[in-house]
């Protein structure tokens, strides 16, 4: 007797294997027969007519932690097969949280979270009383606990700071944290230094985990920043995974990522255990005040906003600033906004927005950052297709959205990896530009990010694994949302199922919340 019973499917286990005919059997949401189930009774019994069953997709670069508290069904995640996700990447996660950097937590992190908890085993509590539609885990950013020992301070710190950031670290792995996570691009994790990374990360060897890092450049200097990269982690003697691997420098299109994948393949022949993941899209999206020079965010986003009214400090950012995104503004569109009176920028390049307002393009950013106390989005094209694709067939390489948990009501215009990362490389990538089989696609998606982090019991169809399962019709399959209209289901994913529950039906999401919590 099972609880459901899937028929007639062409079953993809997420292993790598070809697929066979088969059925599958499920009974306290986890997988407990395959095979052909003839005569066997279930209360529910789902005829998928010969398409594809394949593990749930596992997103393991995301930040929806800042968005599940107002969105927690996640139709962004669940409509495209996504049924675990990791977040707390790039450096930012919403603990630990000091009383006096409280707000600086909050102007970091962004989204909508409540941060009525002060560390991780709080932040995991709390997601857990409040249920979500997939399964959730969480990673520390050091950024966070660089600004919960420091704030944002420029300084170098002090041995008895990094003891603090060590321990803080410590503490947020065994109250169920799945790693630590660096965002090197972004303040205050950008003020620190190979020193200070290797020194926290000795929290990974005492707790066990991975380090994810955003690195410190992804564009003239991308070659340089994977060289720290493998340098920290082979030091510190912890597994590494590349985040969100690109080029956004256009004279190094073509060159820098072979000798990027030249470098990292070196590594793991050296014996350091370093993957990376990627979205599947020639645009990046990240807040809008990452055009501003680091150093204007020293003492944090109020002591930024003074330094824009000293007309002496405004002009050295605006030279810097302007020195290094001059010809670029058209490539960089607003993609969300807090208030309504600026809503109308939404989709609308730099440029446009300063033609409309008859204003310079670094006093529009300087101005949005302001109004909108830096909760104000961008989408920048910079990237190229033939990059995209050598990084993807690579086997150490793996989706990842970088996406946040929406709802298709969200205000705004999100980067389209929100709603179709998994898709689109199934579709466009898999099917359509043959970069590889549909089971090394699949298993790109599944089992490889699930051993990344450490869950045996998911991403794999077999006996005893969670019943999180995507059944698609892989010709009719199409990534549909836009940079126009991304706010859309994706084509051709019929089923959802979540620890065995039916979670989206043809692209409805059926309003059910049966994801877990996921610790270390």
């Amino acid at each position: 007797m099972f609880d459901l019973i899937l028929k007639n499917g062409k079953i993809i286990d997420g292993t790598g294997s070809p697929w066979f005919y088969g059925d599958i059997g499920i009974a306290g949401g986890k997988i407990t027969a395959i095979g052909k189930l003839e005569g066997a009774e279930a209360d529910q019994v789902y005829d998928v007519g010969g398409r594809y069953i394949s593990p749930g997709f596992i997103d393991i670069h995301t930040h929806s932690d800042r968005m599940l508290e107002a969105y927690p069904l996640s139709e962004s995640r669940i409509l495209q097969g996504v049924t675990t996700e990791i977040g707390g990447n790039c450096g930012m996660s919403p603990f630990p949280v000091a009383e006096k950097y409280r707000e600086d937590l909050k102007n970091y992190v962004g989204g909508e979270v409540s941060y009525c908890w002060e560390d991780a085993k709080g932040f995991l509590d709390h997601m857990e009383s409040l249920g979500g539609s997939t399964n959730f885990g969480a990673l520390t950013g050091h950024g966070s606990l660089r600004l919960a020992v420091m704030g944002y301070s420029t300084e170098k710190a002090t041995l008895e700071q990094l003891a603090a950031m060590e321990k803080l670290a410590e503490e947020s792995l065994k109250g169920g944290s799945l790693g630590i996570t660096s965002g090197l691009i972004y303040p205050p994790g950008s003020y620190s230094d190979q020193e200070e990374m290797i020194y926290v990360l000795r929290a990974l060897r005492e707790c066990g985990g991975f380090y994810a890092t955003h690195m410190r450049n992804e564009g003239k200097n991308l070659v340089q920043s994977v060289k720290e990269a493998l340098a920290v982690a082979e030091t510190a003697g912890v597994r590494l995974q590349i985040s969100h691997h690109k080029e956004t420098y256009k004279p190094l299109h073509k060159i820098a990522v072979h000798e990027t994948t030249k470098l990292i393949e070196e590594a793991r022949e050296r014996g350091i255990d370093v993957c990376c993941d990627q979205y599947p899209y020639n645009a990046s999206a990240t807040v809008l005040s990452i055009n501003i020079p680091n150093w204007g965010f020293e003492g944090g986003l109020d002591k930024l906003i003074q330094r824009l009214h000293d007309p002496e400090t405004r002009k050295k950012l605006w030279q810097e600033m302007h020195d290094s995104y001059l010809g670029r503004w058209d490539t960089i569109h607003v993609s969300y906004l807090e208030s309504e009176k600026n809503r109308w920028m939404c989709g609308k390049s730099i440029d446009e927005i300063a033609n409309t307002l008859g204003k310079d393009q670094c006093d529009v950013v300087f101005d949005l950052v302001e109004e909108e106390r830096n909760r104000v989005n961008e989408i920048h094209f910079g990237m190229c297709e033939e990059d995209i694709e050598f990084i993807m067939k690579k086997p150490y390489v793996m989706p990842g959205s970088d996406g946040e948990a929406y709802g298709l009501d969200f205000a705004g215009l999100p980067h389209p990896r929100n709603f179709g990362t998994f898709p689109r490389v199934l579709a466009h990538y898999c099917r359509d530009h043959q970069l590889f089989s549909l089971e090394t696609a699949v298993q790109k998606m599944t089992s490889l990010p699930s051993s990344r982090i450490g869950l045996m019991d998911r991403g794999v169809i077999r006996c005893g694994a969670w019943a999180d399962l995507v059944v698609f019709d892989f010709e009719e399959l199409e990534s549909t949302p836009t940079y126009e209209d991304p706010k859309r289901a994706c084509k051709g994913i019929h089923q959802v199922f979540v620890n065995g529950v039916l979670t989206a039906q043809d692209g409805k999401h059926t309003g059910v919340k049966a994801g877990k919590v996921l610790r270390r």
